[in-house]
């Protein structure tokens, strides 16, 4: 009598545990980052009120079918999100569980600063006694470097839906080599995973007309297996110095 029981327990929290996750926006137990922002519901009732609890503590304030929570801490078990329905005739719902991994957010690298590369010829125009070139002025940031990688990145994402580094390059306007007072400005460069396994050289441009630094900017952030931002990381420059100037 006391093994069917135990069984049927077993089988009740199973059942119950089944539930929030078929009806929860974010399948469980769920998996975030620091400063995260995650929508969870259970199928509404029109005539019932819902208590909600982060690991026992009632969240106050929050009883429809759904709740929003920002994730602030990070936990290496897991957070015990529950909720309970109140009819509004008739007895309490069970309480249905699920569990949350919160995980530190990855660190900036530091801002990068290099040289535009040295010119490998130029031509003497006697006419205008000048020097003529049709060489960019660009830093070539090449396969495997690792300098502007994400540190202390894990995905967290679990089984089905892993998680991801995403991020993008937005460049100044930079001089064409072709008209030296003329800017063009170049599209950014978006990548997925570390930037070090990105598939191209990525061209940095420099000032091949005033001299001057030249400043870029690379923004960071986390995605789901569907391309959706999760996390925000903020960005970080890219100084580009200018190669020196032949007169």
């Amino acid at each position: 009598m006391m093994l069917k029981r135990l069984r049927y327990i077993i089988l009740l929290a199973l059942i119950l545990f089944s539930a929030f996750m078929a009806a929860a926006q974010q399948a469980m137990p769920d998996h975030v980052y620091i400063g995260a922002t995650k929508h969870y519901n259970v199928e509404p009732n029109p005539s019932s009120t819902y208590t909600w609890w982060i690991d026992g503590v009632e969240q106050t304030g929050k009883t429809s079918n759904s709740i929003d929570i920002t994730w602030s801490t990070p936990t290496p078990n897991p957070h015990i999100l529950e909720v309970q329905e109140h009819p509004a005739n008739g007895c309490d719902a069970p309480k249905r569980s699920g569990e949350v991994f919160v995980s530190e957010l990855p660190t900036l690298p530091d801002h990068l600063t290099e040289c535009a590369g040295n010119l490998i010829s130029v031509i003497y125009n006697p006419v205008t006694k000048m020097i003529d070139y049709n060489q960019p002025d660009y830093y070539t940031f090449i396969q495997g470097d690792t300098r502007l990688n994400l540190t202390n990145f894990t995905d967290n994402g679990g089984p089905g839906c892993p998680m991801k580094i995403g991020w993008r390059i937005d460049f100044l306007p930079a001089t064409d080599p072709s008209a030296p007072h003329h800017r063009v400005t170049l599209p950014p460069v978006n990548g997925t995973g570390q930037p070090s396994s990105f598939g191209n050289p990525i061209l940095l441009p420099g000032d091949g007309n005033d001299y001057n630094d030249v400043q870029h900017t690379i923004t960071y952030w986390i995605e789901d297996c569907n391309g959706n931002h999760l996390v925000e990381l903020g960005n970080q420059i890219i100084i580009i110095k200018p190669r020196p100037k032949i007169e």
